[in-house]
């Protein structure tokens, strides 16, 4: 089991994407416990929710899966009651019937033609009380054990972790790209360098003020005072910047150049790693 949690533990850090991951802990959890197939949900407050992806054997493509969260679903169910369901066949009525009067049988496995679901096991997954996704397992020989729970159930923390850090990520590229729409919607030239004047972004008016000389791959990593020479005469003034943690404005030939610092926070530490430039033509300025 330990050895178990370590792989797992490490599929989970390797994955960037919320799709990938997924997928990967299902099926590796799926294998582990015997299962034929297996599905982990994300819950959704707002639209209240549970949000996942099945792999099509038959295309190898993914499809979307959503399942309100109510007892008219097996996975709803779970959320709603915050247990684990274990059941021997899920087109028994009587069998749904005992665990719940309302509950019924949605599976996202009817987007799989060539799978039918009898046994099945449904497992919470929650951090700190609060509810964060729903763990599904269907079809193994002679079903689902007191075992099975126990494994699943020791293996949610874990699980909980990898619906989190997948969903960080999400937001990070998320704002990523929100703010790089923004930058690339903006008149000003803007760049970003590091301390070794090295560019690390820019945006695409930047790369319009160049010419279209170069493309972005060609600017990134490139010393900004290659590209642009007269800078080299405000090192100082870009020094004084970085050590002072204050804007600057300085004029080159017609253009108007804002150096403005960048902080990198991390825990309680605070310094400049960063330095970003701002290109403009001052309107009523020759």
């Amino acid at each position: 089991m330990e050895d178990f949690i370590y792989q797992l533990s490490k599929e989970i850090l390797s994955d960037l994407s919320l799709d990938k991951m997924l997928i990967n802990v299902s099926n590796k959890i799926k294998d582990y416990i015997g299962a034929e197939r297996a599905s982990l949900f994300v819950y959704d407050p707002e639209g209240n929710s549970l949000n996942s992806v099945v792999l099509l054997a038959d295309s190898g493509k993914i499809k979307n899966v959503q399942i309100p969260v109510a007892k008219e679903s097996i996975a709803g169910f779970t959320a709603i009651s915050g247990k684990t369901v274990n059941i021997k066949d899920v087109h028994d009525f009587e069998e749904l019937r005992k665990i719940d009067p309302q509950l019924r049988y949605h599976s996202p496995w009817v987007y799989i033609p060539e799978i039918k679901t009898d046994s099945m096991i449904s497992v919470p997954i929650k951090k700190d009380g609060k509810l964060l996704g729903v763990f599904q397992a269907i079809n193994k020989e002679g079903g689902f054990t007191q075992e099975d729970e126990k494994v699943l159930e020791k293996l949610s923390p874990l699980i909980a972790i990898a619906i989190e850090r997948a969903l960080f990520i999400n937001r990070l590229e998320m704002l990523r790209t929100v703010e790089k729409t923004i930058l690339d919607n903006v008149m000003e030239g803007v760049v970003l360098v590091d301390l070794d004047l090295r560019i690390k972004e820019m945006n695409a008016s930047f790369i319009e003020m160049l010419g279209f000389r170069y493309s972005e791959e060609e600017i990134v990593g490139t010393d900004i005072t290659e590209l642009i020479p007269p800078l080299r005469e405000y090192r100082k003034k870009l020094e004084f910047v970085v050590e002072n943690e204050i804007s600057e404005e300085i004029f080159i030939s017609m253009m108007r150049v804002k150096i403005i610092p960048v902080d990198w926070k991390c825990l309680h530490k605070k310094e400049i790693k960063y330095i970003a430039l701002i290109f403009s033509f001052p309107v009523g300025r020759v």
